[in-house]
C-alpha cells in the first residue's frame, strides 16, 4: 500500500513529466523528427525515486508470474513498453532501453530493496502478536525427483488466521533431518525474537526431536494418516500376510482408474474439495470405482471389456470403501485452509479408533485389515498434548470426544501448559481468590496457586454448556477474553497452528522454485526473496 501511495503522490513528477519538460522546446522547434531526438536523452533524465517506482511495479509483475522473468526482458514486452512511453509523452518518445536498461537488470538490482521492506512489515506483522506464540510449518513438497521445503509462519490477526512464507529451499535427498532444522531456525531467527513459543508442524522428513528442543513439534495429520494407510496396504505387507485377494483388488481398482476410458470428464471428480498434495494414498484408485461403480460398468460393458469387471471383488471393494472413506474424508477436514483445525486431531484419532474397532470383528479379511489399521494409527498418528488442549478449546466439543476416565489427563496438561507459559503473562493482573468463605493464611495460598495454574478458570468454562451450532472460534474466545483470561490466550496460540503442514499453493510455489533453479535463472538467494515477495507482498 505504501509503494502504491508513492506512486500515486509522484504522477505529477512522472518521468514521461521530467522528460516532456526538458523536451518541450526542442520539440517545438522540431517535432517532426521527435524519435532522434530521444537518442540523446541520458540515463540522468529519470530521477533515481522513479526508476525505484518502476523496479516496484516489475517486481510486482513478476510475483504475479514468476514465468515474467523471461517475458518483461522480452522483445514484445519492450515493444509494449515502448509504445506506452511514445503515448504518454505526447511531444515524442525516447528509448526504453537506454533510459531504463534491461528490465530483468533494473528489477533485481532492487529486489533486496523490496525484500527488506516486506520483510519489515512481515517482522513486525509477528512481532505484534499479543497472543503467546506462534505457529510454524516446515513441509516438504516433491516435483518428480526434485522437492523442496516451504517454511511458513501462521498468527491470529483480528478474528482470522494469517500466514507467511517466509523462506523457500531446495533440498538434496542427501539433506539430512538436521540439516533442515538449521535452515528453519535460522529463518526464524531473521523474523521472530528467539523467546517466542513456537509450535512446528513438520512432514515425517524432519527430525522432529531436534525441533522438540526449541519448540512443541507435530507431526502434519495428513502425512500421519498417509502413512497409516501405506503401512497397512503396503503390497509387500499384504503379501507377508497372505491377503492376496487384497492385492489383486488393489491392482484391478488401478487398472480400471487409469485406463484411459475412466477420467474425470467421464465420470466426474470424488468430491468439490480436494485433499492436500501430501496425500498420495493407494487408495484413490479403490475409492473412485467404489464411487463410480455403476458407471464403469455401463462404459465397460458398451466397450465389451467386461474382464476386467468380472475380475473385481465387489464384495470387498465395498468393505473397504467403508473404511477407508473416513480416512480420506478426515484428511480433508483436517487441511481446511480457511478455519482453525488442530482442535480436531484428538476427535479423529478417536473416531478412527472407534471405526476400526467396530469391524475388527467382522469375519474375514476385513476383520484381519483393521487390526493392522488399529496398530499403524497407534505407530503412526501420534497424539500431543497441543492437540489435546486445542479440542478442549472448542466449546462445542470441550472433552465430548474423549471417554470420562481421559478427562482429568487432559484438564491437566492445559493446566501444565499455562504453567509453562504463565511468565508472559507476568503484566497481567492477577485472578483474586474467592472469598465466599473465610481462609487461613495457608488454604488462601493455595486456592491463589490453583487459579494461577488455571485450574478454577478451566473448571469454569468446562461447566458452561456447549455450544449447538458450530462457532467462529476467534470470535467466541475474542467475547470471553475477560472471563476466561489464561484460555483465551492459549486459543490464540494454538488454534491458529494447522493440523496439515502442506497447503494448496505449496505444489505451484514449488515448481516454480524449481523451474528457476533448473534453468538458472536466479541465483538461490534472489529466487527465495523473489519467492517471499510473491507470497507476502500482494
Amino acid at each position: 500500500a505504501d509503494n502504491e501511495n508513492n506512486i500515486a503522490s509522484s504522477q505529477p513528477r512522472s518521468p514521461l513529466a521530467v522528460v516532456e519538460e526538458k523536451w518541450k522546446p526542442q520539440l517545438q522547434r522540431n517535432n517532426a523528427n521527435n524519435t532522434s531526438a530521444s537518442g540523446s536523452v541520458g540515463n540522468s533524465a529519470i530521477p533515481e525515486k522513479e526508476r525505484q517506482n518502476i523496479a516496484e511495479r516489475l517486481l510486482r509483475v513478476m510475483c504475479t508470474d514468476l514465468g515474467a522473468l523471461s517475458v518483461v526482458s522480452g522483445k514484445e514486452f519492450i515493444k509494449l513498453a515502448q509504445t506506452l512511453v511514445d503515448s504518454g509523452a505526447r511531444y515524442g518518445a525516447f528509448s526504453v532501453t537506454e533510459i531504463l536498461g534491461n528490465f530483468n537488470t533494473l528489477a533485481l538490482k532492487h529486489l533486496p530493496r523490496m525484500y527488506n521492506q516486506v520483510k519489515v512489515k512481515v517482522t513486525c506483522a509477528l512481532g505484534s502478536n499479543a497472543c503467546l506464540g506462534i505457529g510454524v510449518t516446515c513441509h516438504s513438497q516433491s516435483i518428480g525427483p526434485d522437492s523442496c521445503y516451504i517454511l511458513t509462519a501462521y498468527q491470529v490477526e483480528g478474528n482470522h488466521i494469517k500466514s507467511y512464507v517466509l523462506g523457500i529451499k531446495g533440498v538434496d535427498i542427501r539433506d539430512n533431518g538436521d540439516f533442515i532444522h538449521h535452515w528453519v531456525q535460522n529463518v526464524l531467527s531473521e523474523f521472530v525474537m528467539s523467546e517466542i513459543r513456537t509450535v512446528y508442524v513438520t512432514d515425517c522428513k524432519v527430525n522432529s526431536s531436534a525441533f522438540s528442543k526449541a519448540g512443541m513439534c507435530l507431526r502434519c495429520s495428513a502425512c500421519a494418516l498417509n502413512s497409516v494407510v501405506q503401512s497397512v496396504l503396503n503390497k509387500r505387507t499384504l503379501q507377508a500376510r497372505n491377503m492376496h485377494e487384497v492385492i489383486e483388488l488393489l491392482n484391478v481398482c488401478e487398472d480400471l482408474a487409469g485406463s484411459t476410458g475412466l477420467s474425470k470428464e467421464t465420470f466426474g471428480s470424488l468430491e468439490e474439495t480436494s485433499p492436500p498434495p501430501c496425500w498420495n494414498s493407494v487408495t484413490d484408485s479403490l475409492l473412485l470405482v467404489h464411487e463410480r461403480y455403476e458407471q464403469i460398468c455401463e462404459f465397460y460393458s458398451r466397450a465389451k471389456k467386461m474382464n476386467l469387471i468380472q475380475n473385481l471383488n465387489k464384495h470387498l471393494l465395498s468393505n473397504l470403501a467403508a473404511i477407508l472413506a473416513p480416512v480420506k474424508q478426515a484428511v480433508i477436514e483436517l487441511s481446511n485452509e480457511s478455519r482453525p483445525t488442530l482442535q480436531l486431531v484428538l476427535p479423529t484419532y478417536v473416531k478412527l479408533e472407534k471405526l476400526f474397532t467396530s469391524k475388527a470383528n467382522d469375519a474375514g479379511v476385513v476383520s484381519k485389515l483393521c487390526h493392522l489399521f488399529l496398530e499403524a494409527l497407534k505407530e503412526n498418528f501420534k497424539v500431543h498434548s497441543a492437540h489435546k488442549v486445542a479440542m478442549i478449546l472448542d466449546p462445542q466439543q470441550k472433552l465430548r470426544p474423549v471417554p470420562p476416565y481421559q478427562h482429568e489427563e487432559i484438564i491437566g496438561k492445559v493446566c501444565e501448559l499455562i504453567n509453562e507459559v504463565k511468565e508472559s503473562w507476568a503484566e497481567e493482573t492477577e485472578f483474586e481468590p474467592s472469598t465466599k468463605k473465610p481462609r487461613a493464611a495457608g488454604e488462601a495460598t493455595a486456592a491463589q496457586e490453583e487459579d494461577w495454574f488455571g485450574k478454577n478458570e478451566v473448571y469454569d468454562y468446562l461447566q458452561e454448556p456447549l455450544f449447538q451450532a458450530t462457532p467462529d472460534l476467534f470470535q467466541y474466545w475474542s467475547c470471553v477474553t475477560q472471563k476466561h483470561t489464561k484460555l483465551a490466550k492459549l486459543a490464540f496460540w494454538l488454534l491458529a497452528v494447522p493440523a496439515v503442514g502442506a497447503r494448496s499453493e505449496c505444489v505451484n510455489m514449488c515448481e516454480q522454485a524449481l523451474l528457476i533453479k533448473r534453468r538458472r535463472l536466479l541465483s538461490p538467494e534472489d529466487m527465495n526473496k523473489l519467492m517471499f515477495l510473491k507470497s507476502n507482498m500482494l
